[in-house]
């Protein structure tokens, strides 16, 4: 149809989605009925079985997650290209993808988890008060206002583009400088055999 109307592609299936529409070939033929079986009850596992699709395409039906050839549309507004090796969230671009591993590392209880800012976008959404939101989740009220404050977009709080930002933010493992050779490590050496206190 968009070639018989002489549209792009990409500007029929925009169109086509504003007017809630859906078209065949770009979703997958059984979704609908995969989305029936979870409504009654089924597990993913036995629901993406009985479709005939990989366990973690349904976790992304699951999660609302749209995949194209190159990348992934995650609803927070994230998208990520696998070609470029880039993730755009509300304009801005990272080109520095935060790994895995920085985003399931275990943290020390007095820093927000994924769920926590999960939890702030959800009670915030609601239009509770920052105290309220800092008494649900036992923190200061300060800690609520500065995570809004400085994880914030045009677009509102996104928690996974905040919790990207935070992974990324935290120091990566550097060398000791007292391990290298050099002038530190000597005048500490010298330091410590006049019996000098390390302070």
């Amino acid at each position: 149809m968009a070639r018989e109307l002489g549209l792009n592609l990409n500007t029929a299936f925009t169109l086509a989605r504003k007017a809630g529409m859906t078209t065949g070939h770009l979703g997958h033929p059984r979704r609908e009925e995969y989305k029936q079986l979870r409504a009654r009850g089924v597990s993913r596992r036995e629901a993406a079985q009985q479709v005939g699709v990989n366990p973690r395409t349904a976790k992304d039906w699951d999660n609302g997650v749209h995949k194209s050839r190159n990348g992934r549309l995650y609803p927070d507004g994230r998208r990520v290209n696998y070609t470029t090796g880039t993730v755009t969230m509300s304009g801005v671009i990272n080109k520095a993808p935060v790994s895995l591993k920085a985003l399931e590392k275990k943290l020390h209880p007095r820093f927000l988890s994924l769920s926590d800012r999960e939890r702030i976008r959800d009670l915030h959404a609601a239009g509770q008060s920052l105290r309220a939101i800092g008494r649900a989740l036992g923190r200061p009220a300060s800690t609520i206002s500065r995570e809004l404050r400085n994880n914030s977009g045009t677009s509102g709080y996104h928690p996974y583009a905040a919790h990207r930002a935070a992974a990324s933010r935290r120091p990566r493992p550097k060398e000791r400088k007292l391990l290298r050779e050099g002038p530190l490590r000597n005048f500490v050496r010298d330091g410590l055999r006049k019996r000098w206190s390390p302070e």
